[in-house]
């Protein structure tokens, strides 16, 4: 193999063909070269010679230092080619050197998500902030944040090496690293569904917070006395023949028996269930022989004699607290959103025209919202003050927009966003009005990704338009006299009334 090297130190730029075995490579930003030093590369190069020379540096000393092209280079040494080189005048400034390895990978072979966190460490170290890294190198900033976070964990960096995740899943998935199945279910949806991964975080973050508060919940009760269950007992099982839940037990005056009431009864139990919001939910046994003993009855006995739940309504019941359960989740995740997107310094144009449609046609929600205080409103749009949610509460929003006069469409806009929302709650995908359907279509136009039981809301809403239209075409096709016409209950703004009562029931898993 002959080169043409020039051994001598030279102040121009040159362009050379160089032996790849003679030249050192610099410390890159890739740290995986077999995964980029594929057979067909070394091939194409063996065939086809290096298309693009690489960047070099030469020394005072004559050494020719590759700065940037360290996969073609490895390649050319494979395939037994020469090097095209460009020699550039350059000193040693590592952080020079590195932004000048990404720029130029990222024009090429793209670097892997591990490599790139790796350099942004390098030049973290070597003294850059976070805001100018991403500034020299072209990445957000926030990015550039999350991947300093990855690299400081070996289990993060795993993960963006061999899942498709980005530096910003990679980042969010540090907090579950304790939790093998949560750890594993986000990375499946990063994967499969990336649109529903602040969704499927904020559920996961929910289900921890509720598991944690019923373990100490579990955990107060076992050491007042209480046998801890780890579930309700089936139908036929001795349990479920032998003792009875005090939630609907009154004693002989017809009082309600609280757990203090049975806090000396020997072999009581206790089932306690995270539930989807708020306050776990307990479920108290005593046996039957003491309640009995007691006087004590159950007010639902004629009730519950029917038997019990069928596979389907069992099936039901599990959806429902799941739905609901999700809406919980869904509602952290759009008021952070809804809280960003009024934290721009433009809104979209139509914004104006959704404020004005809200005010006027759905006054009810929107005129609630503002007696009780505005606080969902004051709380999206981050306003300072009192944001207690009743009548009797002062109005944040008093010499606000004067205060910020270029905010003041926002101010409006997120009063109206916080009527709707107040007339928002976990059960609105089982019967949503055209109204709220209309408002989560909105949403979704500004780039708001929905999660699926906030999706249900347009899917019943556009079902139920369908059948609305599909009885107008058939009442003008088989016209009927006027007073056997069917009522339309599907009014403009509030919900219809169907299946919209509480049933009674715990909003724990079904057994």
């Amino acid at each position: 193999m002959t080169t043409t090297t020039n051994t001598q130190p030279t102040t121009e730029d040159t362009f050379e063909m160089l032996d790849p075995n003679v030249v050192i490579v610099e410390s890159n930003v890739r740290t995986e070269d077999k995964t980029y030093l594929t057979k067909e590369f070394v091939d194409s190069i063996r065939t086809e010679g290096v298309l693009t020379p690489v960047l070099c540096r030469r020394a005072d000393d004559g050494t020719v230092y590759v700065r940037a092209g360290q996969r073609r280079t490895l390649a050319a040494r494979e395939a037994g080619v020469l090097l095209p080189a460009r020699i550039v005048t350059a000193d040693e400034n590592t952080a020079d050197r590195i932004v000048q390895q990404i720029i130029e990978n990222d024009q090429r072979e793209a670097l892997s998500n591990a490599d790139r966190a790796a350099a942004w460490q390098q030049l973290s170290l070597d003294g850059m902030t976070p805001t100018k890294i991403a500034k020299r190198t072209g990445r957000k900033a926030n990015e550039v944040k999350a991947g300093l976070q990855v690299v400081e964990s070996a289990k993060a960096i795993e993960t963006v090496t061999k899942h498709d995740v980005t530096l910003d899943q990679a980042a969010i998935l540090i907090e579950f690293e304790d939790d093998d199945d949560a750890h594993s279910r986000l990375i499946q949806c990063a994967e499969d569904a990336p649109a529903q991964f602040a969704h499927e975080v904020q559920r996961v973050r929910d289900n921890r917070a509720r598991a944690a508060r019923a373990a100490a919940v579990r955990e107060e009760l076992a050491a007042a006395g209480w046998t801890i269950l780890d579930r309700s007992y089936g139908w036929g099982e001795d349990g479920y023949n032998q003792m009875i839940s005090i939630g609907g037990v009154v004693d002989a005056d017809g009082q309600k028996v609280t757990p203090d009431a049975v806090s000396d009864v020997e072999g009581r139990e206790a089932v306690v269930t995270a539930g989807y919001g708020g306050d776990p939910q307990v479920s108290y046994l005593i046996p039957k022989k003491v309640a009995k003993e007691r006087k004590y009855r159950d007010q639902y006995a004629a009730a519950t004699a029917s038997g019990p739940m069928t596979d389907e309504q069992k099936a039901e019941r599990r959806a429902l607290i799941e739905n609901r359960k999700q809406w919980v989740s869904a509602e952290a995740v759009r008021r952070e959103w809804l809280a960003a997107f009024l934290s721009a310094k433009t809104l979209p144009k139509d914004a104006i025209t959704f404020a004005a449609e809200g005010l006027t046609g759905n006054r009810y929600s929107i005129g609630s919202s503002m007696q009780k205080g505005n606080a969902i409103a004051a709380d999206i749009l981050g306003v300072e003050g009192v944001k207690r949610a009743d009548y009797y509460a002062p109005n944040p929003f008093d010499g606000w927009a004067e205060k910020h006069p270029t905010k003041a469409l926002h101010a409006v806009v997120a009063v109206v966003i916080g009527g709707y929302e107040e007339a928002t709650n976990k059960d609105t995908w089982r019967n949503p009005d055209r109204s709220a359907a209309a408002y989560f279509a909105r949403l979704a136009a500004w780039g708001y990704v929905l999660s699926e039981v906030e999706q249900i809301v347009l899917d019943a809403a556009a079902e139920k338009e369908a059948k609305r239209a599909q009885a107008k075409a058939d009442a003008e096709a088989n016209p009927v006299p006027a007073d056997s016409e069917d009522g339309d209950d599907f009014d403009g703004g509030e919900s219809d009334g169907a299946d919209d009562y509480d049933d009674g029931t715990d909003d724990t898993d079904a057994a």
